[in-house]
């Protein structure tokens, strides 16, 4: 367990007092490892029993544990420091590999250090349920819609998508109960999108989020959020590391989809083969 990854993640859930611990690890991660809980409650202005229950609060069985764990994550970043680079004018092809490979490999671990697999499942039961699967996502995120779409299609569930964001706005006139929508905004503070999220609460329809870790309002607004790194940089090229998180996501949604009902999904799934192929003749 990544526990950076994890305070930030929970952020949106602390109280004030939590707040000020959290602030005050991330801010001074080295130092903490020297502490005890009565010193970290007392340089933040709590005390070591408000200390004991954030590390429980995040996973961890008491303070000692959140330190090793802490320890563990110091090193991971520490080696990955230089991962964040961007890419520079004058690197030549190689570099550019290197870099790239070293990039996704650490965007994709990141990722998988965030999953909650309580929220992981509760957001494919939603899926498995849905009467009809709402998909909502422009920019850089339709490309990760159309993929989910066309996977979960051909295995036979009912899923409704256009890229266009004012044709996205109307589907929320005829979502009911029984439907659930995925929406995909990395920042979740795509304007459309927002007014979307607050349409599906107004309607109490159930919907799952796939965002960056920080606080945002689809995020909170959410039924089940999923949350992957915040990553990107101004000057990064595009959006890369956003683009390789979410489709880790989706890929996970969509092998629970299929898991769920393996053996007709896998049926589906030879049918379209058969159906595709039917038009290459």
């Amino acid at each position: 367990m990544n526990i950076l990854l994890r305070i930030k993640e929970n952020k949106e859930n602390y109280t004030s007092t939590e707040k000020l611990i959290a602030k005050y690890i991330l801010e001074n991660k080295n130092e903490v490892l020297k502490y005890s809980a009565q010193i970290l409650g007392e340089k933040t202005n709590t005390s070591a029993a408000a200390v004991i229950r954030f590390s429980k609060k995040i996973g961890c069985k008491g303070f000692s544990d959140l330190k090793m764990n802490l320890a563990q994550s110091n090193q991971v970043e520490e080696s990955n420091s230089d991962m964040d680079i961007i890419f520079g004018r004058d690197d030549d092809i190689a570099s550019l590999v290197d870099k790239g490979c070293r990039l996704n490999m650490n965007t994709v671990l990141k990722t998988y250090q965030l999953i909650n697999v309580s929220d992981l499942e509760n957001a494919i039961n939603l899926l498995c349920n849905a009467s009809t699967i709402y998909l909502f996502g422009v920019g850089g995120s339709s490309v990760i819609a159309n993929d989910i779409e066309q996977k979960l299609i051909r295995i036979g569930k009912k899923v409704i998508y256009n890229n266009d964001l004012h044709i996205q706005m109307t589907f929320t006139q005829s979502m009911t109960k029984d439907d659930t929508a995925l929406i995909i905004s990395y920042s979740g503070t795509t304007a459309g999108l927002v007014d979307i999220s607050k349409i599906l609460v107004e309607k109490n329809i159930s919907y799952i989020s796939i965002t960056q870790i920080n606080q945002n309002l689809i995020s909170k607004n959410s039924t089940v959020a999923l949350r992957v790194p915040s990553e990107e940089k101004e000057l990064r090229i595009g959006a890369v590391s956003s683009r390789i998180s979410s489709f880790v996501i989706t890929d996970l949604l969509y092998y629970g989809v299929f898991k769920k009902n393996f053996d007709k999904n896998k049926d589906n799934l030879i049918d379209s083969r058969n159906n595709v192929s039917i038009l290459k003749k």
